[in-house]
């Protein structure tokens, strides 16, 4: 078979999510699988090597022996990337693709199937020669395309279709929200069955698939967990951001269950507010130190803050960014991956296409 690459049109598309579930699955059913994921962009260190954090859990989840430096060959951090656009200037040649191609060689020996997951959009790496499209030609690839729905999701697939040219296997419509089933079922499957573009399948939102733990709120937003942090594993699949008096935030706080509130940490009124309903967690922004009385209510009801330092137009902005994120480390997230992948996939006819 050839290998596969996952790439997507922007970040936070799903291309972790659904090469570990569809990873999963083909070693359910007996196929020796490998993963390669050629552009790192957020190492952490594992022994002598730097992976992606997601990377360490699929190598984990998908019980991968291959050496660490294959499955993920190519570091580019901020700082990277801007010393191999000047060796560029400076006319020094780093073969980059040929590293890809080397750690790809080596990961495919008794593999029934490889996956190759992108970088954070298709384009990425362009002025290296690793672009995603210059990696299945290297590899002689099929991509799939993971597009995360938008309204005109369609123009996207057109041009991108065209972008891989004969690399072009497929797409995976995902994170579509529930609403847009009519739009889904009556515009865009009849349209891209007219046009003869492969569809493998639609995934719908899934509020546990959306969800983040508390611990990676803190980490992802660089903050400090002052309290209950012994419930940091908990997830979260809504924010509401608390801006009013108490009466009012009193109110509205009680409409959605579950959530994070986001207010400043000076704002006690809020945060009380917030803690007398169905709250997750609280996020202080502004770097404001909450009053004791606060802080000792929300130990005493094992409500987890979450002090950081950003004010809070950029902290909201953050977590939408965040939300939707894998977090493979989750097994309640991750076995509910594979479910719906199950449900909603038609695997058979992407291996088909691989061929």
């Amino acid at each position: 078979m050839k290998p596969i690459v996952f790439a997507s049109n922007r970040s936070f598309s799903g291309k972790s999510s659904l090469c570990v579930g569809i990873g999963k699955i083909l070693k359910e059913k007996g196929y020796k699988v490998g993963y390669l994921k050629p552009i790192c962009m957020l190492p952490e260190k594992i022994g002598n090597c730097y992976v992606d954090e997601d990377v360490r859990y699929i190598i984990d989840i998908l019980e991968l022996k291959d050496e660490t430096k294959d499955i993920c060959p190519i570091i580019f951090t901020e700082q990277s990337y801007d010393k191999a656009l000047k060796e560029k200037i400076e006319s020094v040649n780093i073969d980059y693709l040929g590293s890809i191609k080397q750690a790809y060689e080596s990961i495919q020996k008794n593999k029934d199937i490889v996956l190759i997951e992108s970088a954070r959009n298709l384009t990425y790496g362009s002025f290296a020669g690793i672009s995603s499209r210059d990696i299945c030609l290297a590899v002689n690839a099929k991509v799939v395309l993971i597009m995360r729905y938008e309204n005109d999701v369609i123009d996207k697939i057109l041009y991108f279709k065209d972008y891989f040219d004969s690399n072009f296997s497929g797409i995976i419509i995902n994170m579509v929200p529930i609403e847009e089933k009519d739009r889904i079922d009556n515009l865009i499957i009849p349209f891209l069955k007219k046009i003869k573009i492969k569809l493998f399948g639609v995934i719908y939102s899934d509020k546990v698939l959306s969800s983040v733990s508390i611990s990676d709120i803190a980490k992802f937003l660089d903050g400090e967990i002052l309290c209950a942090e012994v419930n940091a594993t908990e997830l979260v699949d809504s924010f509401m951001v608390g801006a009013m008096g108490h009466e009012m935030a009193l109110k509205f706080f009680r409409t959605k269950p579950g959530k994070a509130v986001i207010t400043g940490g000076d704002r006690a009124d809020i945060q009380l507010a917030a803690l007398e309903t169905n709250t997750k967690c609280l996020i202080l922004t502004g770097n404001f130190q909450p009053s004791t009385v606060v802080l000792g209510r929300a130990d005493e009801l094992g409500v987890p803050m979450i002090l950081v330092k950003y004010d809070t137009l950029t902290t909201v902005s953050k977590l939408n960014e965040m939300m939707g994120r894998s977090n493979l480390h989750e097994i309640k997230k991750l076995d509910k991956l594979v479910e719906i992948i199950k449900k909603s996939v038609d695997l058979e006819d992407l291996l088909e296409t691989i061929k």
